[in-house]
């Protein structure tokens, strides 16, 4: 494995090295993976780990059926140039003090809230969903009062199902489970199939819920390098599995948070091909899945024959946060997971179930949904379009596919986590890079959200963050 890695990363800096040279200039086709495996000694599997790594730094641009091209000048400078390459260490998480005092200031009202990822109130359809709540309350205020069967109100789990009438693999009602929101589905997936000490897999970026999770359940994070467009690099995934360095992988298909990509159908089917052939439960974190813009992008739950998905969601994001409801798919890990759900939480909230039934049989849900993915496409294209008129020279930001947060690259090493600071000492609330990942990374990354359309007021905020940045 020592040997392998020294290779990929040999030829890696020779190709780099070659590249910045100008042996191979700017749009100009490189060999072919097996011209390259020939030409250095190696498997095609090794150069093609090459060509990820390059293509997460943007120096070479893949195009599919067309070859390997040296990326222009302007593309690479919208990459990422900080992503950690694998292989890596499993190591422990120490993150849930820092995300706390990040968090914090998301509860004073008087501050810009760029922190916390969340479509603003305005563009919410917040009076329909409580006249709604106080109807289905009154009509069913028996069922509304007493407990609900772990599996869920059966109006509910109902509509739930439909929604996955398309998938090759439908998720049946006798399936799921209905949670208080996708953490605590996470949760118990987690505590499902892996035990104090394991390792999980994970993306590099991640949601930092996710990484708290692990560090509250004492399990460990082994970082996976994970593209702007594609997401997880699965060549070195897979190196995980067949080496059995992970227990579980944990994973976001759809407006992954804070990257903003959806993977292509093509690599969520491959992704649940590799948790099915090396045993590894797949727990995929689906939040963002119905803001995705260009819509109707199936989960990787959909392709999951054996059952090796457990699929977690809610409607907190999408809908209503207060409301807490989520659900989870646990596939072949139903018997177990329910088994911890009834001991932690029993059961989850009637009215929300009542509700949610309600406002997706009258097809209600479904037009919101396709009201607020044109929404928020707007305002993260706005949003932006501000930041880097106002950022330094050198910002990089990658078009996110859906969701309402952007990951927003720094130049010149500016570190976020000093950003925030100064950015709260006037009014502004911003989330620093650092906390995405359970390593010292990414701490010249910040994600702000753009779930508020953009006015004066937030302009403004954008425009001192701005300044602040130059000042670096």
């Amino acid at each position: 494995m020592a040997h392998e890695r020294f290779l990929y990363e040999s030829i890696s800096q020779q190709l780099r090295n070659q590249i910045r040279s100008g042996t191979y200039r700017a749009g100009e086709r490189l060999p072919s993976v097996r011209r390259l495996s020939q030409v250095f000694g190696v498997s095609i599997n090794t150069v093609v780990q090459c060509f990820r790594q390059l293509e997460i730094d943007g120096i070479i641009d893949i195009r599919p059926r067309s070859g390997v091209f040296v990326a222009s000048a302007s593309a690479a400078r919208h990459q990422p140039t900080t992503v950690t390459h694998f292989p890596s260490l499993p190591v422990e998480v120490s993150l849930s003090e820092d995300i706390l005092h990040y968090m914090e200031p998301h509860m004073e009202e008087h501050l810009v809230h760029l922190g916390i990822a969340l479509p603003a109130r305005e563009i919410m359809p917040i009076e329909r969903i409580l006249r709604s709540l106080r109807e289905v309350t009154r009509k069913h205020a028996l069922q509304a009062w007493d407990y609900m069967h772990p599996h869920g109100h059966d109006a509910f789990t109902h509509q739930l199902a439909r929604r996955s009438l398309n998938y090759p693999v439908p998720i049946t009602q006798e399936d799921l489970i209905i949670t208080n929101g996708c953490m605590e589905a996470i949760e118990l997936a987690l505590r499902t199939v892996t035990r104090r000490g394991d390792t999980v897999a994970v993306e590099t970026p991640t949601y930092y819920g996710a990484l708290v999770a692990l560090e509250v359940m004492q399990r460990k994070a082994l970082e996976i390098p994970t593209h702007y467009r594609d997401g997880m690099c699965l060549y070195t995934l897979e190196q995980a599995f067949k080496h059995g360095r992970v227990s579980a992988c944990l994973v976001s298909c759809n407006a992954q948070n804070p990257l903003g990509f959806t993977m292509s159908a093509e690599r969520k089917r491959k992704l649940v091909e590799l948790a099915t052939r090396y045993s590894v439960p797949l727990i995929e974190n689906d939040i963002w899945g119905d803001t995705v813009y260009a819509g109707n992008a199936l989960p990787a739950k959909a392709y999951d024959e054996a059952g090796m998905v457990i699929y977690c969601n809610s409607f907190s994001k999408s809908l209503m946060p207060g409301m807490r409801l989520g659900w989870v798919a646990p596939g072949r890990f139903h018997h177990r997971l329910r088994e911890l759900k009834q001991i932690s939480s029993i059961t989850t909230a009637s009215a929300p179930q009542l509700l949610m039934a309600r406002l997706m049989e009258s097809g209600f849900y479904a037009q919101h949904v396709q009201q607020l993915r044109r929404q928020l496409a707007v305002q993260t294209r706005e949003t932006a379009a501000a930041v880097l008129e106002a950022f330094p020279a050198g910002t990089r930001i990658d078009t996110p596919t859906g969701g309402c947060v952007l990951w927003v690259g720094l130049p010149n090493r500016i570190d976020s986590r000093v950003l925030f600071d100064r950015a709260l000492t006037n009014g502004i609330h911003i989330f620093p890079g650092n906390v995405f990942s359970a390593g010292p990374r990414h701490f010249n990354y910040l994600r702000l959200n753009a779930g508020t359309p953009i006015n004066a007021r937030l302009h403004q905020a954008i425009n001192q963050l701005g300044e602040m940045a130059r000042a670096f």
